[in-house]
């Protein structure tokens, strides 16, 4: 009964979609662009090899299935795997990533959405990374016989789905399931009285954080980064700056109220989520009230570090990180927040926004007490300062971060293990 009305919902929400595209280019825009990527989906057919096929939200929970997909490839090259996502904010030239055979944008869930998918394809596994579990996706999937996973799960105890109506759906459509594993033991209660007996659960950790791992072991920064470095090596081997990752006009605002309240000696590397030119040269002039101030492309040879450093310069943040005291990583005042695994595996404490809900690996940190989630500008001013003050708090929350990531480590294999030994493919 309750997908009967959840139905009856996404009826009426598509019929107004399609007629308010007939007045927004954006909404035609994003149909079409949908509509496009099923097109060269079905271009693609398996030739007879067995199909995964992978779901992430957006480009976090793409990145662990990335890591799984890798896990298994490296186990069963010959499989066929195509790739969805639902967000927007996952860019198309993402989809050249040769590690899936296919990538596409996931239909709208409409009940008859995934019929041609399905019949073509014929998935013998779902992979589900996360939270994105969308009803009639997983019921469409049983009727096709394909087994479904919930790997790296997360649910916060302020998530929607805790309300009772939107409980009801979720339980329903869980029950179609084969397996959820939860990214972490604290993440693991949140799913009390949602799953099904007949659901395999077993806490397997979160693929991302092998992701993260990956990138720091075996990838290099911008040339250009590296040598900046060579040059300030012993400059930062006794002066830790600390670091503003991915920020957004409020998080400038909330650190211009701590700068203008609290006095410190601390140098201060900033790296806005975009470099908007006018944005950071009003700002760069309200900074100037407070230290020297310079523009990463702009340094001279030799020339003495400043206060405060803004990154113009792409792809660096993830590397930057291990020369830190500790980190603000930004988006929780915006709308979701960035990446923290990074600054966690370098053993950097963690400041952030309130927005975390769907970032599992944030939710544990603070709750394991490596990470400030502040809900204010006042809070962030008291925390910020907190951490700029004591050292020994800075290491103590550092030490938390790193251990949690390390244990984490090998989620894919234990997902692997756990769900391909009883098939064969």
């Amino acid at each position: 009964m309750v997908y009967f009305f959840y139905n009856i919902l996404l009826f009426k929400i598509w019929i107004l979609l399609k007629l308010v595209s007939l007045f927004s280019k954006k909404i035609r825009t994003e149909i079409s662009k949908r509509n496009r990527s099923l097109e060269t989906l079905y271009k693609n057919p398996p030739n007879g090899k067995t199909v995964i096929w992978f779901h992430s939200a957006s480009v976090g929970e793409l990145d662990q299935a990335k890591a799984l997909a890798e896990t298994i490839r490296r186990h069963r090259p010959n499989v066929f795997i195509i790739q969805s996502v639902f967000s927007s904010s996952v860019k198309e030239s993402a989809f050249s990533d040769p590690l899936a055979n296919c990538y596409f944008y996931l239909p709208f869930d409409l009940p008859f959405a995934y019929n041609k998918i399905f019949k073509r394809f014929r998935p013998k596994f779902l992979f589900i990374m996360a939270w994105d579990t969308w009803p009639n996706l997983l019921k469409k999937a049983n009727q096709f016989g394909t087994k479904s996973y919930l790997c790296c799960a997360s649910l916060s105890s302020q998530s929607s789905r805790k309300n009772p109506l939107v409980r009801l759906l979720t339980k329903s459509s869980f029950r179609y399931l084969s397996g959820i594993y939860p990214s972490h033991q604290l993440m693991a209660k949140e799913f009390e009285g949602l799953v099904s007996t007949k659901s395999d659960f077993s806490v397997l950790g979160d693929t991302r954080f092998e992701s993260v791992w990956n990138k720091l072991e075996t990838k290099s920064p911008n040339p250009i980064f590296t040598d900046f470095i060579q040059k300030q090596k012993e400059f930062l081997n006794s002066n830790k700056p600390v670091i503003l990752g991915s920020t957004y006009p409020i998080c400038e605002s909330h650190f211009l109220k701590y700068l203008g309240t609290h006095k410190d000696h601390h140098s201060y590397w900033i790296f806005p989520h975009q470099w908007e030119s006018k944005r950071m040269m009003e700002w760069k002039s309200k900074l100037q009230d407070y230290g020297s101030v310079r523009i990463f492309s702009e340094l001279k040879e030799k020339e003495t570090l400043p206060k405060f450093l803004l990154f113009d310069l792409l792809g660096i943040l993830a590397f930057a990180y291990q020369y830190a005291s500790f980190a603000y990583v930004g988006g929780g005042f915006h709308n979701r927040i960035h990446n923290t695994i990074e600054p966690a595996a370098l053993g950097l404490p963690i400041i952030t926004g309130p927005r975390i809900q769907n970032a599992p690996e944030a939710i544990v940190m603070q709750e394991l007490g490596g990470l400030f989630k502040t809900v204010s500008e006042s809070d962030f001013c008291s925390h910020f300062y907190e951490l700029t003050k004591n050292s020994e708090l800075r290491e103590k929350m550092g030490s938390i971060n790193r251990n949690f990531v390390v244990e984490n480590r090998g989620a894919s294999e234990k997902i692997y293990n756990r769900v391909f030994p009883y098939d064969k493919i």
